[in-house]
């Protein structure tokens, strides 16, 4: 599965930092500080839950099982494509009926075709379909780019609080002030750290992951709409394959420039 790469790169991203802080001579337990934890994430999170709505914070479990599963394969959206050209050439379009496909969007489209609407009606619903799923990909990302924004805001804002705090609480009559300044400081940073690292391995990883996926699966939805509207429209199955083989980018279409040619 290629979205473990995500995982990896976010615990490569941990562990380098904290290999960085032993490296440069420092503890790790000098960068736990709970306070600044809770005062960081917990108000990251609560302001991305006054942000959306619940029925779509819900969904953010199924956010995490897309990121490690197996993305779009527009090879294999080719594959069946032209096969069920091929079939429609031999049998006709009735021929759909008891035809089993996994895809969502494919299977709708073949029962318009089975049920006789015509090519626009076809196209304008398909559309409609495509247009739906964007948005709704849309939702699931704007919840992690908002998350990246807030972590640092509200790290900054820890920052400041902790600042006040011990500005407030400076006493340099205390011969220790100047130990207690020092050690105040550095946990007042720590906020600041939590919410760049919160924003910067987390949230914008994870967005970046889903605006991937979003994009091949819209490029294989699209794809399956055109090449179920160039069979209703009676296409040869050759001149369907090589046009959706010339959407393809070089590497994805390779392994279809070398083979022989549907006879269709």
């Amino acid at each position: 599965m290629k979205g473990i790469t995500s995982i990896i790169g976010m615990v490569v991203c941990f562990a380098c930092i904290f290999a960085g802080v032993v490296i440069l001579g420092g503890e790790i337990g000098d960068f736990i500080d709970i306070p600044s934890v809770v005062l960081v994430i917990v108000p990251t999170v609560a302001a991305i839950i006054a942000t959306f709505p619940m029925s779509l914070l819900a969904k953010v479990p199924g956010h995490f099982k897309a990121m490690l599963g197996q993305e779009s394969s527009p090879n294999e959206y080719i594959d069946k494509i032209v096969a069920l050209a091929e079939k429609a050439r031999k049998e006709g379009l009735l021929a759909f009926e008891k035809e089993q496909v996994d895809d969502a969007l494919m299977a709708y489209a073949l029962r318009m075709m089975v049920d006789g609407l015509d090519k626009f009606s076809v196209k304008f619903a398909l559309e409609d379909c495509i247009n739906g799923i964007k948005e709704r990909h849309m939702e699931a990302i704007a919840i992690y780019d908002k998350g990246a924004a807030f972590a640092p805001a509200f790290g900054m804002c820890a920052t400041v609080v902790s600042l006040v705090n011990m500005l407030m609480g400076l006493d340099f009559t205390d011969p220790n002030a100047i130990n207690n300044l020092g050690v105040n400081m550095a946990t007042a940073l720590i906020t600041t750290l939590y919410g760049s690292m919160l924003a910067n391995i987390v949230f914008i990883p994870i967005s970046g992951r889903l605006k991937l996926l979003h994009k091949k699966e819209i490029f294989c939805k699209t794809m399956v709409c055109n090449g179920l509207l160039s069979i209703l429209n009676g296409d040869n199955p050759r001149v369907i394959k090589d046009y959706l083989v010339e959407q393809l980018s070089a590497t994805d279409g390779a392994q279809f420039k070398d083979e022989p040619k549907s006879s269709g």
